[in-house]
């Protein structure tokens, strides 16, 4: 087996050789009972010759022309085509919904005339036909109840003709949790686009209630969450919302079967209709079917800030300062708004923060209207978040678009405040047929007009990476800066291919023009990368060793057009009221001069006096407990700290929000200390207990029954001289994430081991795929987070028991350092990955090792893919017992005492139930509810967790994981054991070292420092030992992860 290193060094003339010479043997990839290269050969015999020509082509340029991110959007081919066309990512993935479509519409198929009503009784499961119930919660007849358990129902329908149809169902939430219900759907056993991998039916929700309440500081809170549960009637809609109308299915005349597939959420399930497309009447029809006379001069005003339902319980209020903003409070926050864009602030990151803006997010108005008639609507509006383009919205009366012209609507940039009348392009506005009586009005974020720009910069994303693995097949993965490249001999078509994926990024920057009217900000970094395509298209001779422009490096043209297709869907917009209003003036949407003349000097000199750290007033009797969290977080802690915890025991605690949390250790040293501080990383209570500043929380006598609530593993990093030191507020994890969709395509089992990933390796690059190790990310210092793993899953360990010296050079040691650089210079998978979560997304890395904050990446920020990425345990080393080690760090945030505190028993009482399982619960789901799935809290209160707003099938496989969680101990001189094994890896890696004498170093430069430490903190003296030191030793950890299935 041969693979290509990154310190192989040879001619490309010998590469091809090579090459050539191992296309006669097929290498089996095979474990779990299944062998990838027979799978291969039974779906397709010839392949051994087609994979032979594909390799060949590669290597010297030759073969059918990579497809181009336009061509599939004008041209409809037959699938032999598209199979020889597209590039390998594209190949295991069905076609978009827009390119399926419009195929179905060249061959001639219409939209369909009649319905077709399928009812509960006619549902087809794995064991028969459906049970149904009669507790239906007001349905008109016995309902269906699907249940997590069971993974899909068949229907079968008998279409009355060939044509297109939507499917629309009747469906009721069960289920209280955040998360929406997902379904899957295919055809006639087969998906028929990307799309139908993932539909989504919304629930409803609302505030709790009607006015929001006010913090110790007079500042208003945001309202907590409740769910709406009630009958509704969807139409299947694309879940990213890029095409604005409901999706079509093509049936045949006669017999067709549907499969509906679970893959998230239990819901009862009414009728299901498959109906004809409805087609919606142009503005004109719309008027002439409605011929209302106009209504008597009125006007009604609807605050935006009070919507009666929403699909979304992150749909939210945000406080406007804004004088023109009703109701306004000079010096206080005051939710006056909806939606919109705001900064978060955690510490000294800031992000920015939408309430309103991903496609399909809907909010709903109920307004009562007194008499019947014709009405103009108008809208209030602020639109920062996208510069000089527009965002647009789908206007719903009583659950229904009107006319066309109000699906997608566009609510252009504007830095003020304005008032939008819905109107058409001659200005005239829309008059809105209105009956006497109660009315809802809705508001759909819509991203459909920017569907088809995103789609063709995902095409061109997919052929860059094809395009990618031909330069490196052709040079043999070497990137020489001092060797001569004649690369257009191999590749004599490269310079073209280059040149016209530049041209398709400048038609897609003309048609954002067109359709901003203006130079679209945004979208401006499409010139950027046409740009740098074009200079590598005149150099191509360079390009060999400029690789990371194209594909690889931070800023590449990979990764700046993956930037631009994240940002590019989100529909931003902040609403403070609308009208409703017949043959009225609108009320000016500005403040007066002095008006604004005058907030703005109040507003100037009250920030030199506001202490904007706190939540609370202060109070001298509280316990002070400062928090290195954002001010929501801070927020939503202090609300239910003031009405769970005071009010039960009396305790106060005022919160303060805590900027920089190395500024502990100089507070300390001041006496300026809190008497506690939550969100602390695990390794500062280390640094805080060793100069006896943190009080130990072995002396409370309930200690023990409080330690239980945690992962034994995740106390190592805050356990000092066997005391412990802090208690554990949040828990990361390590798991392996993967595109379900890709590897069920190419028939790649899961791996369980980091053998099965090397196995799996020759069958992803083939495709010009790879796997991702978070080693890949984090440039040339490789933090403790992301190599202890190796070392821990071969048996190594840090330290040695007695603490005096690094044990990072034993045997067991060294074999994980052979690993982790093995993975590179043998198996090479990529040295650099400027951004994991958006590889993921287009495919090129389609597996792989990651943490949290992916996990929280993907769910917030990937709707495209949902459902269709899984995560599995760390595939860790199996051992001599046949147990497969996965050990992995895993301590996130954590809560400390200071020693300098005189209310330590309040204290204590505080962090208790702070950490307890009732208080996360609540916590958690609160604030994921509240600002969205950006917020999701990973308690480390191991049942807090299970009960926290995750996914039941992700809850399982990360409490696996966390049964093999053993920390990184925190110890004198751990910052340069760490940074030495750093270092060893690059001299493997980059140097040609082996692991053995990489280490020989690292071992001298790290027991030099811990033997200083140890001296200056009066455990050595004159090399001997005068106190002992005790380090947490790891037990057998798979005896530790057998007491947890006993659990």
């Amino acid at each position: 087996m041969f693979y290509w290193g990154e310190s192989m060094k040879f001619k490309p003339l010998l590469a091809a050789i090579i090459f050539v010479s191992l296309l006669a043997t097929t290498v089996p990839v095979s474990f779990h009972g299944r062998s990838i290269a027979q799978a291969d050969e039974a779906a397709a015999p010839d392949k051994d010759k087609q994979d032979n020509d594909d390799i060949l082509d590669g290597l010297f340029g030759g073969g059918g022309e990579i497809s181009s991110g336009a061509g599939k959007q004008d041209e409809v081919k037959d699938s032999a085509e598209d199979e020889e066309e597209d590039s390998p990512v594209k190949r295991v993935v069905e076609d978009a919904y827009s390119d399926v479509l419009k195929a179905w519409q060249a061959e001639g198929i219409k939209d369909a005339a009649t319905d077709i009503i399928i009812h509960p009784n006619q549902f087809v499961t794995p064991n028969g036909k459906a049970t149904l119930t009669s507790d239906s919660n007001g349905y008109d007849e016995p309902v269906f109840t699907w249940t997590d358990d069971l993974n899909a129902i068949d229907l079968n329908v008998t279409a009355p003709q060939d044509g297109l149809y939507q499917v629309n169902i009747d469906y009721y939430s069960t289920s209280d949790k955040i998360i929406p219900i997902e379904r899957a759907i295919e055809v006639n056993g087969k998906y028929p686009f990307f799309e139908s991998r993932r539909v989504v039916l919304p629930k409803l929700w609302t505030d709790e209630n009607a006015t929001f309440d006010r913090d110790g500081l007079g500042n208003e809170t945001p309202a907590s969450q409740k769910q709406i549960k009630q009958w509704q009637t969807a139409p299947l809609m694309d879940a990213s919302y890029f095409t604005a109308e409901p999706l079509r299915f093509y049936l045949k005349q006669g017999t067709n079967s549907i499969k509906l597939m679970n893959l998230r959420e239990e819901a009862l399930i009414g009728r299901i209709v498959i109906s004809a497309p409805e087609v919606l009447p142009q503005y004109e029809q719309y008027a002439k079917a409605n011929s209302l006379s106009k209504a008597d001069s009125s006007i009604l005003v609807v605050e935006a800030e009070h919507p009666n339902s929403k699909s979304e319980p992150s749909i939210r209020a945000i406080a406007s300062g804004d004088a023109t903003v009703v109701p306004h409070r000079d010096g206080k926050v005051t939710l006056n708004t909806l939606g919109g864009e705001t900064i978060a602030t955690s510490g000294n990151a800031e992000e920015n923060e939408q309430a309103w803006q991903v496609g399909g997010q809907r909010a709903t108005w109920k307004v009562k209207v007194d008499k019947a008639g014709s009405y103009q609507l108008a809208f209030k509006y602020l639109q920062t978040g996208k510069t000089s383009m527009p965002v647009y919205r789908t206007i719903m009366i009583d659950g229904k678009v009107p006319f066309q012209e109000v699906n997608e609507y566009a609510f252009p940039y504007t830095k003020e405040w304005r008032n939008e009348v819905l109107s058409g392009k001659d200005g005239k506005a829309y008059q809105f047929a209105l009956t006497a009586g109660e009315h809802e009005i809705s508001l759909r974020a819509d991203a459909a007009p920017y569907g088809q720009v995103i789609q063709t910069i995902k095409n061109v994303m997919w052929d860059i990476n094809t395009l990618a693995l031909e330069i490196k097949m052709a040079t043999g993965n070497t990137m020489d800066v001092n060797r001569d490249w004649d690369i257009t001999k191999q590749m004599p078509d490269l310079p073209q291919k280059l040149e016209e994926f530049a041209s398709i990024l400048r038609k897609q920057y003309a048609a954002l023009k067109k359709l901003a009217g203006a130079n679209p900000d945004q979208a401006s970094n499409l010139l950027v990368a046409a740009e740098t395509l074009e200079r590598m298209s005149k150099e191509p001779e360079k390009i060999p060793y400029q690789f990371n422009r194209l594909s690889e490096g931070s800023g590449s043209v990979l990764q700046t057009l993956g930037v631009i297709n994240t940002k590019l869907p989100r529909q931003p917009l902040q609403l403070d009221r609308f009208y409703i209003y017949s043959d009225s003036k609108l009320p000016s949407e500005k403040a007066g001069f002095f008006k604004s003349f005058f907030n703005s000097i109040a507003a100037f000199f009250k920030s030199f006096t506001r202490d904007y750290s706190k939540v609370n007033a202060d109070d001298k009797d509280a316990v002070q407990v400062w928090v290195n969290r954002s001010r929501q977080n801070v927020t939503q802690m202090q609300q239910l700290i003031n009405q769970e915890f005071t009010k039960k025991t009396g305790i106060k605690v005022t919160l303060s929000i805590m900027p920089d949390e190395g500024k502990l250790v100089l507070a300390s040293a001041a006496g300026n200390a809190p008497d506690a501080a939550l969100g602390v990383s695990n390794y500062i209570p280390f640094r805080l207990a060793a100069r006896g500043a943190l009080a130990d929380m072995n002396q409370f006598k309930d200690f023990d029954d409080v330690q239980k609530r945690f992962s034994p593993g995740a106390l190592v990093p805050v356990t000092f001289d066997q005391k412990l030191y802090a208690l554990p507020e949040t828990q990361s994890f390590w798991v392996m994430f993967y595109r379900k969709d890709i590897l069920d395509a190419l028939n790649i089992p899961v791996p369980d081991t980091m053998e099965e990933v090397k196995q799996i390796l020759p069958e992803l690059q083939r495709f010009g795929m790879n796997f991702y190790l978070p080693l890949s990310q984090t440039g040339g210092f490789k933090p403790y987070n992301n190599t202890v793993p190796f070392i821990y899953q071969t048996g190594g360990k840090l330290y040695t028991d007695d603490g005096l010296h690094t044990a990072i050079d034993q045997d067991e040691a060294l074999a994980g350092l052979k690993q982790m650089t093995d993975m590179f210079t043998v198996y090479s998978v990529p040295l650099q990955v400027p951004s994991f979560y958006n590889q993921f997304r287009d495919g090129s890395l389609p597996i792989g090792i990651a943490d949290v904050t992916t996990y929280i990446q993907l769910t917030a920020a990937a709707p495209e893919l949902a459902g269709w990425w899984k995560i599995a345990p760390y595939p860790g080393v199996k051992g001599k017992d046949g147990v497969v080690n996965r050990t992995a760090p895993g301590t996130g945030a954590t809560g400390i005492m200071f020693n300098s505190s005189k209310k330590k028993d309040d204290t204590w009482e505080f962090l208790k139930w702070w950490t307890s399982e009732e208080a996360q619960v609540r916590f958690g789901n609160n604030l994921e509810a509240i600002y969205g799935p950006t917020y999701k809290w990973n308690s480390a209160n191991v049942e807090a967790f299970s009960q926290l707003s995750w996914p039941k099938e992700d809850i399982e496989v990360i409490q696996e994981q966390w049964k093999w969680l053993w920390d990184i101990p925190r110890f004198f001189g751990d910052y340069m054991v760490e940074r030495e094994i750093s270092d060893a890896w690059n001299k493997v890696v980059f140097d040609g070292y082996n692991a053995r004498r990489a280490m020989e170093d690292a071992v001298i430069n790290g027991n030099r420092e811990i033997k200083k430490q140890l001296t200056d903190f009066g455990y050595l003296k004159n090399g001997k030992v005068v106190k002992p030191l005790h380090v947490p030793i790891m037990p057998n950890m798979s005896d530790m992860a057998k007491r947890g299935d006993e659990k």
